[in-house]
């Protein structure tokens, strides 16, 4: 059984997102910054971000990606995020 989340947690874990585009590999994700020192990312299940397929040389997969950042730094710069 799914249980209803309360309407003020449902915002806090949902609300504010905005979609940001990789200028990469056109993988969308969702940004919210809550400040300057805060951004959080969802990522979709589906994302197909080559980057984050790759592995270091001690062979540790990568978590982080260098082309949604850029996007997402872009898109803070313009307001939208």
């Amino acid at each position: 059984m799914t249980r209803a989340l309360d309407p003020v947690r449902d915002e806090q874990l949902h609300g504010g997102f905005r979609p940001v585009r990789c200028g990469a590999c056109t993988t969308t994700v969702l940004v919210r910054r809550s400040s300057p020192q805060q951004t959080s990312i969802q990522w979709p299940a589906s994302a197909a971000c080559p980057a984050l397929l790759d592995r270091d040389a001690s062979g540790t997969p990568v978590v982080h990606c260098a082309s949604v950042m850029a996007a997402i730094g872009a898109a803070a710069r313009r307001g939208d995020v």
